[in-house]
């Protein structure tokens, strides 16, 4: 300040201090609000993916276990409490898991003519070919999955 007298060193600083209008706090504060809302967005959407995967990733490990459970067991009319068996595991309700049963009636590669319904009433015979659809659904209702499992007691 050697020379100078103190007003125009008062002049001189308030040239390069003059501080913030309110436009420029206002529009600061409207682009980090913008920001911290699209993290926010962002951050949310993979929450909810990841609790999807997750949920689907239970159905799945629930179907496996099913189609496992009915392959170790022997040949019969009705799966209910094999595949229960395994929603029960998870620690969901035994509703949660179905299963229907069919029986190769031909082979002729039509579909709906080669496969009926198990009929409980019939014996099973060694060599009948069974074809279960075993359903799950996660409690909360959000996701279904199904496996196809083809049965026989041939070796």
């Amino acid at each position: 300040m050697g020379g100078e007298t103190p007003s125009a060193a008062h002049e001189q600083r308030s040239e390069h201090d003059r501080g913030s209008t309110l436009l420029e706090i206002v529009i600061s504060i409207v682009l980090l609000g913008t920001i911290v809302a699209s993290l926010v967005t962002a951050v949310l959407t993979m929450v909810r993916a990841s609790s999807t995967v997750y949920e689907a990733a239970r159905v799945e490990t629930v179907l496996l276990n099913a189609g496992d459970q009915v392959d170790r067991s022997r040949q019969q009319c009705n799966y209910d409490t094999v595949v229960q068996a395994a929603a029960l595991a998870e620690g969901w309700p035994a509703e949660q898991i179905t299963v229907s049963v069919e029986v190769l009636q031909a082979n002729t590669g039509d579909e709906s003519a080669d496969w009926a319904p198990q009929d409980c009433g019939t014996t099973l015979e060694p060599f009948d070919v069974q074809r279960l659809t075993i359903s799950a659904t996660h409690p909360t209702q959000a996701i279904t999955r199904t496996l196809m499992v083809v049965k026989s007691d041939v070796n």
